[in-house]
């Protein structure tokens, strides 16, 4: 009798089982069947972020589809790997992929909270949530949680533990834009090197991923000091940190020391991704993980974008006032709301410029509100928009000073650019291609194909050094009369329409006699001066006899290189951008001889020696004697010597300016273009000494006064 009572209990207990393993085949292979493999993740290859920096190492901008930077599981800090493990998974070491425990627990809290229906505790593991995020999806389903739970399992007995957590905290979302402990780490506390991290940090990072929004929203509250301090102390009762780190940590406040601001260089970046993507395709650039050390400086980045800002700024108050937006007074949508509306869209500028509504017209104050309603008073100007009559209700934009104060303020529609280059290696310090690169992403310094007047003029009186001539041989400054091939007659003119008889060489480029330079030209024939034009690389074709007045078409990048050999012994030095790469991305995109060519020093011999120092000693005078003299009192007051040319296009279309000094064991040189995009007149007179030259001085003023 009992042993057949015994029989149909066994009967029962196998039948049982027999059922449920069934039911758990049936699962696995109903829910299996499509899965993808986990083998996908041996080679897993996240998009990580592209990012450049200055020379100094401060970053200049970040190129991603998601920012993360990966970090190898060897390199992982050990209180980086305790607070994660303690924060999302204690028993990772333990399970095949579930925890039951984990299950159970989430079950019990969320019956006992009745949160199922709200948003459940979860008790998914570290390979769960991998499963989750990489391979199964985040639907909310029965049959979601069974497909993960079959690829937590199947990634279990594939991967080993060490490679499942590495892709764990390099996928992990972390807030903010961030993805990955590294990312997080450099974004939160501002440091780049995460084996610098302290046990505080760890414990805060690993309490962010149960609840981003309301952690880092509420980042001071005792919320998040409560569940970093309890991470804290389970990190000691495991061995992660000793009694004496936790007493240290628990004592410090969260204190989140957010990333700095990236130097404000958009053009520059934006130059930066170009070069990349001649060589590797725009979708991949963002997803590499590039780290990009570029030639930038950033006091040198900042001097040259306010000095272009100030400048076109400047030469826009000399135009007639037209910055009058709209007038509010019989506007149904509160004025207030309209500004803030309009706000939205000024340009980004190192210039602080806003819209405010006029309120009171005084004698010589303009009494304005912003849309904080707060008061800003502007002084009217007797020197420039003295034609801006301003009623009650106009919007206009106005400009804060360095002293407090507003000033009137139009947007430009003069356009320009600036380059800065190191001369004992040709590294580009500093660029700006326009006023904002909101307004228009045209790069003038690297794009625009413009005649540089006679700024050229150097590499004509260089040709003929070159081939015989002294510098204070004579020449006829006369008017001359040329039959071009075409059958056009050329007669060029002196800018003051005068002539001045024979002139040594030095004399003609110093106040830049147009009339002296075809006359040479004339003597010395154009094979020559075609031969240095060609070797500095301002042209790579035969130019014609009015190219020696600068009628060529060039850029100023290509200017400031040709410039490069007048101050560097003959030997010109090509533009470099990049220092160094590295890349961070698991996968190795460029190949070492890509990368060195990115990142080399190019110079090449064009001019003697001799040559190169008699131009530098004439563009010195030019400072001294002829159309730069006014820099001289920048010369007086920071004790430096200034060289220089000036260059102004027929009818005025562009202005130019190259000019150089020293300080220290450096030489700068810069080259500065203002003219419309579509050309057209400046006005008359606009020409390079009343135009680029004083953007030159205020970047001469602002690097030595910041």
């Amino acid at each position: 009798m009992l042993f057949k009572q015994l029989s149909k209990v066994f009967f029962y207990f196998f039948s049982f089982l027999f059922l449920i393993l069934a039911i758990m085949a049936s699962v696995f292979f109903y829910y299996g069947r499509d899965l993808p493999s986990e083998e996908t993740l041996l080679n897993y290859s996240p998009p990580v972020t592209t990012k450049v920096y200055s020379s100094e190492n401060e970053l200049i901008e970040e190129y991603a589809v998601e920012r993360r930077v990966i970090i190898p599981f060897q390199k992982i800090p050990s209180i980086v790997k305790g607070a994660f493990i303690i924060a999302e998974d204690r028993d990772f070491n333990e399970h095949s992929g579930i925890s039951f425990y984990s299950l159970l627990r989430a079950i019990v809290e969320n019956t006992a909270k009745k949160s199922w229906n709200k948003k459940p505790a979860g008790g998914s593991t570290i390979t769960q949530q991998i499963a989750k995020n990489l391979l199964v999806g985040n639907e909310r389903s029965l049959a979601r949680k069974c497909r993960e739970a079959i690829m937590a399992f199947r990634i279990e007995s594939t991967i080993s533990k060490d490679k499942i957590f590495e892709i764990y905290l390099n996928q992990l979302y972390l807030g903010k834009g961030c993805y990955g402990i590294v990312e997080a780490y450099n974004y939160y506390f501002g440091k780049k090197k995460i084996e610098d991290i302290e046990p505080h940090e760890a414990a805060f990072l690993a309490a962010i991923p149960s609840a981003p929004s309301i952690y880092i929203n509420s980042r001071n509250s005792a919320k998040i000091l409560t569940k970093r301090n309890s991470i804290l102390y389970q990190m000691r009762d495991l061995g992660y940190i000793s009694e004496t780190q936790l007493k240290n940590s628990i004592s410090k406040p969260v204190n989140i020391k957010f990333r700095k601001n990236k130097v404000f260089s958009p053009y520059f970046s934006d130059e930066i991704f170009k070069i990349f993507s001649q060589v590797v395709s725009r979708d991949v650039f963002p997803r590499c993980g590039f780290s990009i050390t570029t030639t930038m400086n950033k006091k040198i980045q900042y001097c040259a974008t306010k000095a272009l800002e100030d400048g076109l700024i400047d030469f826009t108050k000399k135009k007639p006032w037209t910055g009058t937006i709209r007038n509010v007074v019989s506007e149904s949508k509160p004025a207030k709301e309209i500004l803030s509306d309009i706000n939205t869209h000024i340009p980004t500028m190192l210039n602080k410029i806003t819209h405010c509504i006029v309120v009171e017209n005084q004698n010589s104050i303009l009494i304005c509100k912003d849309s904080n309603d707060q008061i800003i008073k502007i002084t009217k100007s007797n020197e420039f928009y003295t034609d801006a009559n301003l009623k009650v209700g106009d919007i206009t934009l106005c400009r804060l000073m360095e002293d407090g104060s507003y000033e009137l303020f139009q947007m430009p529609d003069v356009t320009g650019g600036i380059v800065v280059m190191d001369m004992s290696n040709g590294d580009i310090l500093g660029l700006s291609g326009g006023l904002s690169f909101d307004i228009n992403f045209f790069n003038c310094v690297t794009q625009a194909q413009r005649q540089p007047g006679s700024v050229i003029k150097p590499f004509i009186y260089a040709a003929a050094l070159e081939n015989g001539f002294d510098e204070y041989d004579l020449i006829d400054d006369k008017p001359v009369r040329i039959v071009l091939s075409n059958g056009q007659v050329y007669s060029p003119h002196n800018y003051n329409r005068k002539s001045y008889g024979k002139i040594p060489l030095r004399e003609a480029l110093i106040y830049s006699r147009n009339l002296s330079t075809v006359n040479l030209a004339v003597k010395l024939g154009m094979g020559p001066i075609n031969k240095v034009l060609k070797s500095v690389e301002v042209s790579d074709k035969n130019v014609p006899i009015s190219g020696v007045l600068g009628s060529v078409e060039t850029t100023p990048l290509k200017l400031v290189s040709a410039f490069s050999a007048i101050f560097n012994g003959g030997v010109i030095l090509f533009p470099r951008f990049i220092k160094k790469i590295e890349q961070t991305g698991p996968v190795k995109i460029l190949d070492e001889a890509t990368t060195g060519f990115l990142c080399e020093e190019r110079q090449k011999y064009v001019l003697s020696k001799e040559t190169a120092e008699t131009m530098k000693n004439m563009m010195h005078d030019v400072v001294k004697f002829g159309t730069a003299t006014k820099l001289l009192p920048l010369e007086q007051e920071f004790g430096i010597e200034i060289f220089g040319k000036t260059g102004t296009t027929s009818n005025f279309r562009d202005a130019w300016f190259v000019g150089a000094f020293s300080t220290g064991n450096k030489t700068y040189l810069i080259c500065i273009f203002v003219g419309y995009q579509i050309p057209r007149s400046l006005g008359n007179h606009a020409s390079g000494s009343k135009v680029a030259l004083p953007i030159f001085a205020n970047f001469v003023r602002n690097f030595f006064k910041n």
